[in-house]
């Protein structure tokens, strides 16, 4: 597949305070701490892709970051839209 369709990460994006706090937690945590570890989780779509048309690419997913220890509960949660069923489809290997 030809990846220079794909935007390129969004570096810029504007994370909110909990959610930057979270990414730096799980980078700086040494993976035997956790259970389960997502570090820039990145979705991206074709839209109205077929054989003669490349389509337009969609982020569902950018720079999703997140760390589950053992016994841990957990919930995603966001507005429609958010990418909340995308992500547990790449975690799963559905998508």
């Amino acid at each position: 597949m030809n990846r220079s369709r794909f935007p390129k990460p969004d570096a810029d994006l504007e994370l909110d305070e909990d959610v930057a706090a979270e990414e730096e937690r799980v980078a700086s945590l040494p993976q035997q701490f956790l259970q389960i570890s997502v570090k820039n989780l990145r979705k991206v779509y074709l839209r109205g892709s077929g054989p003669c048309n490349p389509g337009v690419p969609l982020r569902a997913v950018e720079r999703l970051s997140f760390g589950l220890s053992k016994g841990e509960c957990f919930a995603l949660l966001g507005v429609n839209g958010a990418g909340k069923s995308t992500t547990f489809k790449v975690l799963t290997a559905e998508e």
